[in-house]
């Protein structure tokens, strides 16, 4: 590689970690994006914003023609690099952020074979020194788990912002797509059986989904059957750490999740934001059955002495050890709730003032 090209390259890299969330710098980082960029596409997407901006806007900020770099641009959001909405206006661009973002959505483009294959790997070396990484350490929080509805009894209160079913209600666009986390892991012969086809995206960039061919448009009762089926097969809901207008409601699994194994994997306890609820076990109803141990999706309840234990610092308050326990010993209680951010300017501002990024 000459040297122009890679300072091209770094110069997206360093591009990169200028979101909020950041991208961590390094050669696994610096692998993915040779793979996914050429060296004129790798150009463009360093000037180009994170916030979407008018084509034309673009044009004058590169200096070039609009009709030259629209092809351009059109590729990368086909490749799950860019984000693209067509208005009245014209046609908008940003760039996709590294996590969540391109880490999830070149997948869904890429078309299966060694490529993909090759990529799945990349990704999976830059886990905990690059995506993992960025989660652990984010001053804020950037996912939050909410409880399985019918884990909180009738005479509980839960708030609008920790339920599924309200918060798939508050959007038009509505989109079911294939788990990222854990079809990168059956590339790699690993992962679970858990289903794929039920994450869940909302809003403009489910409609920019749709639009690519990645994922599938859904009305409110298919999303509250992918909620059921998430469920019954012990997943844990969790959505963007905000209270208004979340983006994606992600149904993870402790050994795949990119979230979750920020937990299970990097220890990092607070990676992930929990919901206001805590599992508390009835030793008199208990019989060690285990079937809440086999359900956590990160190891928060043991069995000892013939009675489930729960450890409240890693308890993530899902509620699926609750909805299996079939003597009915667990309940879920309320405990103090993390501040959250209301929405997501919020919460993208916290993340970029404590990493001294504009």
């Amino acid at each position: 590689m000459t040297g122009a090209a890679q300072d091209v390259y770094q110069a997206l890299a360093q591009h990169l970690d200028r979101s909020p969330l950041g991208a961590p710098q390094g050669p696994e980082l610096m692998a993915i994006l040779r793979e996914l960029f050429s060296e004129p596409e790798a150009a463009v997407a360093a000037a180009l914003p994170f916030r979407p901006v008018r084509l034309s806007k673009l044009a004058q900020t590169l200096e070039r023609p609009a009709e030259e770099i629209a092809p351009l641009l059109g590729a990368l959001a086909s490749r799950g690099l860019a984000y693209h909405r067509a208005t009245k206006a014209g046609d908008y661009y940003s760039l996709l952020p590294l996590a969540p973002g391109m880490a999830e959505a070149q997948f869904w483009a890429m078309a299966p074979g060694e490529g993909k294959v090759r990529m799945a790997r990349l990704f999976e070396d830059y886990y905990e020194t690059g995506v993992g990484k960025a989660f652990a350490e984010a001053s804020t929080p950037y996912s939050r788990v909410i409880p399985v509805g019918k884990a909180i009894t009738n005479r509980q209160e839960i708030l609008p912002y920790e339920k599924a079913e309200d918060l798939i209600r508050q959007h038009e666009h509505l989109a079911l797509i294939d788990c990222y986390c854990r079809s990168q892991a059956k590339l790699l012969g690993q992962g679970c059986d858990a289903p794929l086809d039920v994450c869940m995206i909302f809003g403009s960039f489910a409609e920019f989904a749709v639009n690519q061919g990645w994922a599938q448009p859904m009305d409110e009762a298919g999303m509250l059957d992918a909620l059921e089926r998430a469920e019954k097969a012990g997943l844990v809901h969790v959505v963007d750490n905000v209270a208004e207008n979340v983006n994606f409601l992600c149904n993870c699994c402790g050994c795949c999740c990119m979230f979750l194994q920020t937990i299970t994997r990097m220890n990092q306890l607070g990676a992930v934001s929990q919901a206001a609820y805590l599992a508390q076990v009835d030793p008199e109803l208990c019989t060690a059955c285990e079937q809440c141990a086999d359900t956590c999706q990160v190891a928060a309840i043991r069995v000892d002495d013939d009675c489930a234990a729960v450890e409240p610092e890693l308890c993530l308050g899902c509620g699926q050890c609750a909805t299996v326990c079939p003597s009915e010993a667990i309940t879920m209680m309320r405990r103090e709730a993390r501040p959250m951010p209301a929405h997501h300017g919020e919460l993208q501002a916290k993340l970029a003032a404590a990493r001294g990024v504009n």
